[in-house]
């Protein structure tokens, strides 16, 4: 599923991107704690996009959504006053890419496969009559 390629490899620039960054990283705040929200984060996003691609979970694939659109006025403001740590063009690159993979998670092909889950699970529920 390209979702998730993409998705993955949007956190692949990501440690990149965080490597460019360390040593403004470290300036705001101790090593010990940007590793500490960076791993959490890469973890947390991980988990969701297997979830959606491999469990067919709904309720991940709004969740990412929403931790998306949570963290894009964050990603602006950084822009706008120069203050993004690492490559301004790997963060635009890993935001078009993640911007990209949630947009193929609502072509009519991949609505169609979340939603066998939905019909499979109300199949395996029923009592048999």
């Amino acid at each position: 599923m390209y979702f998730e390629a993409l998705y993955l490899a949007s956190l692949a620039i990501g440690l990149v991107q965080s490597y460019l960054g360390w040593d403004e990283l470290v300036g705001m705040a101790s090593p010990a704690f940007i590793l500490s929200v960076q791993l959490f984060t890469f973890g947390l996003i991980m988990g969701l996009t297997l979830f959606v691609s491999r469990r067919r979970s709904r309720v991940a694939l709004w969740i990412l959504i929403a931790l998306f659109i949570l963290g894009l006025p964050m990603f602006l403001q950084q822009v706008a006053s120069g203050s993004l740590a690492g490559s301004g063009w790997i963060a635009v690159l890993q935001l078009a890419m993640q911007l990209v993979a949630m947009g193929l998670a609502f072509t009519p092909s991949a609505r169609s496969w979340l939603n066998r889950h939905r019909a499979i699970t109300s199949e395996a529920t029923q009592t048999p009559r």
